[in-house]
């Protein structure tokens, strides 16, 4: 019989540091997803520095937006700086639109990189066939056997063999692979914008029933009409009545209206530059901010869509791991929950900049909505706001109230100590 003494650590008494630095907290989940975002953006900037896109993406057919041609007549000063304001205001609008319309088309690194990447890597592994082959062979069978004839229980050589099995299915189709890779982080913005088109109370995107790049047309064309259009119009004619022509048949529009009305012919030779210049000031005013906020969530998308083609390419790899019980906590920790958490990050800057893009419309709508109640009555509205505040009765300011005199206290009298003798 033996006896064995061991302490107790007291319930108030903390661990001890080596404890505490041998049984480290990891890290949530948020900040692995910042980590891999931050990560991310490094490696499309870097992309982007040492091998930027050349020309345009393609599978890019030209919408309305682009054909549109953003030319003023008119000499002075005035009309030079209504021209610079509603260019800028078109560009603005332009880059917007073309960032949003990236997101739902291609992936950042897959266009970049992916597709060069398996090309060079296709190449290579053709030229060295026999080799990667024989290679393959031998280290599966060798992990089989191993597997096989082992004491000990264990599956180190099953995720072993399942990670060699997976890297064989990258080099041998490195194509499908960053193309499935690709079509992961473009999937989810495509569908919710099918998904919100059903939602959305215009009939023109509900109608449309051409797929996905249909309802984006749609969107972006109202978009284009509300901040480019409709002041485009204003500064060649004094009217949105050229803001719904098509981009062809407007200048045959501008130049009939010109022949048959005296005032759309002062608009369009730039006789109101006063006019001009506040029209074009207000649409660049209006464009800004809805412009940065949608070149902004389009970032955070492309952030989110490289992380996304990054852990999907990196599945084949990562996935056998769950294999052992001792790595799936791992596994759901670095790959699983940051790939689900990058796929709801680029359904939110969907939601988002289609959330922009309606606040926008709506702003536009108000606006044009309050013009019309307010047109002629302008001079009325300001009339009766001056007599109003004439009217308004004056408040005297009220005079300082004078602080209450000081009261002294009665002065004591002074002690006196009478010394003496005998008189």
């Amino acid at each position: 019989m033996s006896m064995t003494l061991r302490r107790s650590r007291p319930p108030g008494r903390p661990a001890s540091p080596a404890r505490s630095r041998g049984r480290r907290a990891a890290p949530g989940a948020a900040r692995v997803l910042a980590a891999y975002l931050a990560g991310a953006f490094l490696l499309l900037a870097v992309v982007f520095a040492v091998a930027p896109a050349q020309g345009p993406a393609p599978a890019a057919p030209a919408w309305d937006y682009q054909r549109e041609t953003v030319a003023l007549e008119g000499g002075g000063a005035l009309n030079a700086y209504a021209r610079w304001a509603v260019r800028t205001t078109a560009w603005l609008a332009r880059g917007s639109i073309e960032r949003q319309r990236d997101v739902h088309r291609l992936s950042p690194l897959d266009y970049l990189a992916g597709e060069d990447a398996a090309a060079g890597l296709a190449a290579w592994r053709e030229r060295h066939r026999l080799p990667l082959e024989g290679a393959t062979l031998a280290a599966v069978t060798a992990l089989a056997a191993w597997g096989t004839l082992r004491r000990r229980p264990g599956r180190r050589w099953l995720v072993a063999l399942l990670m060699v099995v997976g890297a064989t299915v990258l080099v041998t189709r490195p194509q499908a692979a960053t193309g499935l890779a690709g079509r992961a982080g473009t999937a989810v913005p495509n569908q919710l914008l099918r998904a919100a088109a059903t939602a959305d109370p215009g009939v023109s995107v509900a109608a449309t029933g051409g797929g996905t790049e249909a309802v984006q047309r749609t969107v972006a064309g109202r978009y284009w009409t509300a901040f480019v259009g409709e002041p485009l119009s204003r500064l060649q004619t004094g009217t949105t009545v050229l803001a719904t022509a098509p981009p062809a048949a407007k200048p045959g529009v501008l130049g009939s209206l010109r022949a048959r009305v005296t005032a759309v012919g002062d608009w369009a030779v730039g006789r109101h530059g006063l006019e001009r210049a506040v029209i074009a000031t207000l649409a660049l005013a209006y464009a800004v901010p809805f412009a940065l906020a949608l070149v902004a969530l389009a970032m955070v998308a492309s952030c989110a869509q490289a992380l996304v083609w990054l852990l999907a390419l990196a599945g084949p790899l990562v996935a056998p791991l769950a294999a052992d019980p001792a790595r799936r906590r791992a596994v759901l920790r670095w790959w699983l929950v940051p790939l689900a958490a990058a796929l709801a990050l680029l359904a939110a800057a969907t939601l988002a900049a289609l959330a922009v893009i309606r606040v926008a419309e709506l702003t536009h709508a108000a606006d044009a909505y309050l013009g019309v109640l307010l047109a002629g009555s302008t001079a009325p509205v300001l009339a009766a706001a001056l007599a109003l505040r004439r009217l308004r009765p004056r408040r005297r300011p009220s005079r300082p109230r004078a602080l209450p005199a000081r009261t002294t206290a009665p002065a004591r009298p002074s002690p006196v100590a009478v010394r003496g003798g005998a008189a």
